[in-house]
């Protein structure tokens, strides 16, 4: 969000510079807030200043010349522009502001209707909006990012345990290319049934797996011991998707086998050791007995 005490940088993108003056006086008089107006009739230069990132703000008339305004916003989404952009249009035209909006624009605004109040309101709306969403693709790349760099093996799926998205982690725990692993279910990967019954039972009862140790089967047919998490979520647009994380306990469990073998050869060295210990005793003794006798 732009701060309250700073000016608003807005460009008007207008051929026609009577529409500008009119637009730009209606935006400075505006109270409560200062605003910094440019002007750009240009439709090469205007996507130069938006790739400059300059403003905070673009009014883009729909008519440009050999241009339209939607034309415009179709290359500002291209070049990855953040910055709310209003549509402007000398009539209504409902198909257009569908379209509009349909590729990004954050308000469709009529000419000959605008007030100061209805330019207040629509500034207002879009910078609202437009802090929210950038907040929202700042997390969005910062789970991203989490997601990717994990260690763990870590996905999303449909209910059916399809792939949808998959980590590093997880092409290297099942030897898959992403590409190819998301045509699979989890369940191709695992070759136990009750276990498949048991995830199916879980997430139909409770949504959600928790602590489940299975055997997972890469594509070379090699066996990793694994702790399954799965849950049952609601995407932005309130259908149910699955994330889950399988953590590989291979070397662990290498580990605990190998301890556990140590320790029953040591046992089985002490128990000779004793018993050799109490043979030689027993004979010791007897032998003292026999010369005492003697």
């Amino acid at each position: 969000m732009v701060n309250s005490s700073q000016p608003v940088r807005i460009l008007i993108i207008d051929d026609d510079e009577d529409d500008f003056i009119l637009t730009s006086g209606f935006i400075k008089s505006i109270e409560d807030r200062t605003f910094d107006i440019q002007w750009c009739y240009n439709y090469k230069t205007a996507l130069e200043e938006i790739a400059s990132k300059k403003f905070h703000l673009y009014f883009v008339d729909y008519r440009l010349g050999a241009k339209t305004g939607i034309d415009l916003l179709a290359e500002a989404m291209k070049m990855g522009c953040e910055e709310p952009i209003i549509l402007l249009t000398g009539k209504g035209n409902s198909a257009i502001d569908k379209q509009a909006m349909q590729m990004g624009a954050v308000d469709y605004l009529i000419k000959s209707e605008l007030t100061a109040e209805k330019l207040e309101r629509g500034i207002r709306y879009a910078l609202e909006r437009a802090a929210s969403t950038k907040a929202l693709r700042a997390n969005e790349r910062k789970y991203r990012n989490i997601f990717e760099k994990s260690k763990e093996a870590v996905f999303t799926t449909d209910l059916s345990l399809l792939f949808k998205d998959v980590n590093e982690a997880m092409v290297n725990l099942v030897g898959t290319e992403r590409n190819q692993l998301i045509k699979h279910t989890l369940y191709q990967f695992i070759d136990n049934e009750s276990i498949r019954s048991a995830i199916r039972t879980k997430l139909a009862k409770s949504r959600e797996v928790n602590d489940l140790e299975l055997e997972v089967m890469n594509s070379k047919g090699r066996r990793r011991n694994c702790i399954l998490y799965l849950s049952t979520e609601l995407d932005s647009n309130n259908n149910h998707y699955v994330q889950g994380i399988l953590h590989d306990i291979t070397n662990q469990k290498k580990t605990e086998r190998a301890t556990l073998l140590a320790e029953k050869q040591g046992l089985s060295l002490g128990n000779m050791i004793l018993n050799l210990a109490v043979n030689g005793s027993h004979r010791s003794i007897c032998s003292t007995q026999g010369a005492f006798i003697e």
